[in-house]
């Protein structure tokens, strides 16, 4: 007897044991616990836990190596093989320029070295994770971990780039609207030169117009400003170093106006686009959007209020 209610005991012990820790409800458990996938423009998706882009990381040669391809899609950044063969990525221009098997990566006018050389796999781009504070640790926040990246959102998603953000831009000297079209057409050579490329393809990247046929933000405002004898270097956020500050409600045409590209995991102190003031609230700048190509734009609009930078003047 005493033994048929030990073993009785230990029936309804185990049993009890199978309720509490159920293989099935593990998986279960573990399966709703797992990442969520979010597609990104359509390409393959980004990990997303707890507000945080995850990106994982790869050993290659006994390193670890993260793909520029998995930061782009975190971050917001674009990136894109270039046709000289290099990898770029940035807002509306390339910043930063990779290069298979090289350490150095140029950066907006700087060269910057990583501790050890790009390397290439399956027609994906990948960096040492040990070079990524000096890369992007301005522009992201993130956080290293064992087996992965975390991207966070930046600190404080209403902040913009600069106060009085509901400011129209407006003209230094405030015209009739006849009379601001007839300026823009014949006052200023700069603005009627820029003109004649409207429709102009846009080209993340591109290499020079006369070899492309095609313009990015920065190598537009270079192109048209070179044929009034004024040298501005390649990338927008290069660009906005140069000339003199310019107030929203002061502008001229032919000053130069610089934005940030908005999102939750960049910063929104960085140029990342640049386009030429026209007159009478409008510019004439290359986009891949509302339109493809070298288009004009008013501004005097919500989203161009909140994330204009600055103008600049260089005449």
């Amino acid at each position: 007897m005493k033994l048929m209610k030990v073993i009785s005991l230990a029936i309804v012990l185990f049993a009890l044991a199978g309720c509490v820790h159920n293989p099935g409800d593990t998986m279960e458990l573990k399966r709703h616990s797992r990442p969520v996938k979010v597609q990104s423009n359509g390409q393959s998706p980004a990990d997303l836990t707890e507000g945080r882009h995850i990106v994982p990381i790869h050993k290659l040669q006994n390193s670890a190596y993260v793909s520029l391809d998995d930061i782009t899609k975190a971050t917001g950044y674009h990136g894109a093989w270039l046709k000289d063969g290099t990898y770029g990525m940035g807002e509306y221009d390339a910043t930063w320029i990779f290069r298979t098997g090289e350490s150095t990566v140029t950066v907006a006018s700087n060269k910057v070295t990583m501790p050890s050389s790009a390397i290439k796999d399956n027609n994906h781009l990948y960096i040492p994770v040990s070079g990524m504070q000096k890369l992007f640790g301005d522009v992201t926040v993130f956080k290293i971990e064992t087996d992965d990246v975390a991207f966070f959102p930046k600190p404080s998603p209403d902040e913009t780039g600069v106060t009085g953000s509901q400011l129209n831009f407006a003209d230094a000297h405030p015209m009739k609207p006849a009379a601001a079209a007839e300026k823009m057409n014949t006052n200023s050579p700069l603005i009627a030169f820029a003109k004649k490329f409207l429709g102009i393809k846009y080209e993340f990247g591109t290499g020079l117009y006369k070899q492309t046929g095609t313009f990015d933000c920065s190598s537009f405002t270079q192109y048209v400003f070179k044929q009034f004898n004024i040298d501005l270097p390649r990338l927008a956020r290069t660009q906005a170093e140069r000339g003199k500050y310019i107030a929203r409600d002061n502008l001229e045409a032919g000053d130069l106006l610089f934005f940030y590209v908005p999102g939750r995991f960049k910063s929104n102190e960085t140029v990342g686009h640049v386009g030429i003031y026209m007159g009478d609230g409008n510019m004439i700048h290359a986009s891949p959007k509302p339109k493809d190509g070298v288009q004009i734009t008013p501004i005097n609009k919500a989203y161009w209020k909140k994330t204009f930078m600055y103008a600049k003047r260089y005449m």
